[in-house]
């Protein structure tokens, strides 16, 4: 069951995503055509401001869902309604807080942008961003809920409709009205919409959540999700550090267009990553299960088959980016919007360094592995932020990038393996270690061979063609060299057991 749920989880995402990736091109290629590159880097830019706001969270959402797992495992609706309300009550106060420090925040704003962009109506449009996200805050109960009992599939078709009338609409106000102010509305309105229908959705599947009679949440469980979000809240601050000052930084010291272009690189990673990530979050719910119901030996074989299945998923993200990113850029937009490569090889250099770590944050999260490492976090995005506003003055764009892989590198890439080693398997680290090492080297050196024979065959040529060529030849040799390493390996035929088993069952 624990392995149908993930496939079912992961094939609906994954088509989805598809879908909305489509649509993400199509409508960035008439933004950047109708508006420019300035109102581009805006967006990237208040993104990351409203991620600022957001430290208010502080981590509550992923301790209340941590003790779902086991009251939905066991059937036990009172500490499930429970929990729900209580995380309804908390998300309604930070909605208020969001707001309050929106405005505190408001007269700040200027100060963040390099250059004169001449956009008209930023406070508006800072708004807007504000209310998209406290409306997300509003329903974050039920889509916890959902996600927590491994049935996100069952949106599927409410996401689906969601993201084509947002697209459309938003298509077609570009292609009118080339108006940035109603383009942004269109989203705040089709996602009041969306969490409205989630909500109805919810409440169909878990009838008896909707009640008006209070439950009180066990007390050694209050206690556990107290202590977890203290652990949680150093945990988030560094989390947006690493992950949401690159925009606040290249629009302070480099300039709000550059912003802009850097996005549309974030824009086809993000895209990818949220292909690739339904394989790994697709599992999350089922390995919680695991752990609460296995020998540490059998988490220990799972764990290694899905660093390795992460390994194989990652690496050859990363090598295909590095082989077709300024290809399909080019095509897609112009040759003005091109970065050096070597601002590519830092872009998924970055990927690699975050994603690779999947493995080990899944086992750390529903391991319940939160306290050991509050400070940590913090210690990685104070050394990006550092390093990056050091290395901007002498390498520009570069500096602000490489400082993300410097922080990543320095701490949580070999703490949060430490960490679960420890405490969940009782063993050292060091094979994992080795593992990560060697899968390093070779995802390196297939970067290397695949642009290179890419280079010897193609050229500079960025027509549809070539470029599927590109890809195609590198997924061969990608394909090709790891069968060859790993196919007598124990991850590679537990995982084609896996993969086999599931077929069977859905046949």
């Amino acid at each position: 069951m624990r392995s149908l749920n993930s496939i079912k989880n992961i094939m609906s995402s994954v088509g989805i995503t598809l879908v909305i990736s489509v649509l993400g091109f199509l409508t960035r290629k008439i933004f950047l055509d109708t508006l420019g590159e300035e109102y581009l880097g805006l967006n990237g830019l208040l993104m990351n401001v409203i991620g600022m706001l957001s430290l208010v969270e502080s981590g509550v959402g992923v301790s209340i869902v941590y003790n779902l797992y086991k009251p939905l495992a066991n059937g036990n609706k009172p500490e499930i309604i429970a929990l729900v309300q209580l995380y309804r009550k908390i998300y309604r106060y930070i909605a208020i807080g969001i707001i309050l420090l929106s405005i505190a925040m408001f007269p700040f704003l200027k100060y963040l942008i390099h250059d004169d962009s001449g956009i008209s109506y930023i406070g508006i449009v800072y708004f807007i961003f504000v209310g998209n996200s406290v409306i997300g805050y509003l329903m974050a109960d039920k889509l916890s809920l959902i996600n927590s009992d491994q049935k996100q599939y069952k949106l599927a078709g409410y996401n689906l409709t969601y993201q084509l009338l947002m697209y459309g609409v938003k298509i077609l106000i570009l292609v009118y009205l080339k108006n940035y102010i109603m383009f942004l509305l269109v989203e705040l309105m089709c996602n009041g919409l969306y969490n409205l229908l989630i909500r109805r959705k919810v409440y169909s599947l878990y009838p008896y959540i909707n009640t008006k009679i209070r439950y009180s949440v066990p007390t050694d469980v209050r206690k556990n999700i107290v202590r977890n979000v203290k652990a949680l809240f150093l945990t988030s601050i560094g989390g947006y550090l690493v992950h949401s000052t690159d925009n606040i930084l290249i629009s302070s010291f480099v300039g709000l267009g550059v912003v802009g272009l850097y996005s549309n690189y974030t824009l086809i990673v993000n895209q990818v990553k949220a292909l690739a990530n339904p394989l790994m979050s697709g599992v999350k719910d089922s390995v919680g299960n695991l752990v609460s119901s296995e020998s540490k030996e059998k988490q220990y074989e799972v764990f290694n088959v899905l660093f390795f299945v992460n390994f194989v998923v990652i690496s050859s993200i990363c090598i295909l980016l590095f082989c077709l990113l300024n290809p399909f850029i080019e095509w897609w937009l112009g040759n003005k919007y091109v970065f050096e490569i070597w601002i590519v090889a830092i872009i998924c250099l970055n990927l690699y360094v975050d994603m690779i770590r999947s493995s080990a944050l899944t086992f750390k999260t529903v391991s319940g592995i939160f306290v050991q490492d509050r400070y940590v976090a913090l210690i990685t995005g104070i050394v990006n932020l550092g390093v990056s506003i050091i290395l901007v003055r002498y390498l520009g764009l570069a500096g602000i990038l490489l400082g993300t892989s410097i922080a990543f590198l320095s701490t949580n890439s070999w703490n949060w393996p430490r960490l679960i080693f420890k405490y969940t398997f009782g063993k050292s680290p060091y094979i994992y270690y080795r593992k990560y090492l060697m899968y390093a080297l070779l995802t390196t050196i297939m970067c290397s061979g695949c642009n290179y024979i890419n280079g010897l065959l193609f050229g500079q040529r960025c027509s549809v063609v070539s470029i599927l060529c590109r890809g195609m030849i590198d997924i061969t040799i990608i394909a090709a060299v790891y069968f060859v390493l790993f196919r007598h390996t124990n991850e590679y035929m537990y995982s084609i057991k896996i993969i086999s088993a599931v077929i069977r069952h859905r046949k």
